[in-house]
């Protein structure tokens, strides 16, 4: 916008109030609601990989093979495609769509085998 007056009486004009306008907007909500969710995934994780983890001692000690594909489809259930996720979102070249696309083949890779070991004994 240009300052009529400081026109008319052959000043230079004015320049605009300088607006502020953020870098980044926030999402997410209240920050203790985003601490509460990386808590909450964090404590799923370490479940998962606890599981994963008797499943493959449990395998060892002369456990079938299921147990073993059990824990890896666990594994690739919960813990894998989370960490894609967090990975794949610090990838500025990887869209969203593709970044949710892979997450959910991991998953419905670790339930195939998880549905597998369930209906493959009978």
């Amino acid at each position: 916008m240009i300052d009529v007056p400081a026109v008319l009486e052959g000043g230079p004009p004015l320049a605009p109030e300088p607006v502020a306008v953020p870098l980044q907007g926030t999402t997410g909500g209240a920050p203790e609601l985003v601490a509460l969710v990386f808590l909450s995934l964090l404590v799923a994780t370490l479940l998962s990989i606890y599981l994963a983890i008797r499943l493959y001692r449990g395998y060892r000690r002369g456990g079938g093979v299921g147990m073993l594909v059990l824990g890896t489809g666990l594994v690739l259930l919960t813990t894998v495609p989370m960490l894609l996720r967090l990975a794949l979102s610090n990838a500025p070249s990887v869209s969203p769509v593709w970044r949710e696309t892979v997450a959910t083949a991991v998953q419905l890779l670790g339930l195939l085998l998880i549905l597998g070991v369930v209906y493959g004994r009978r």
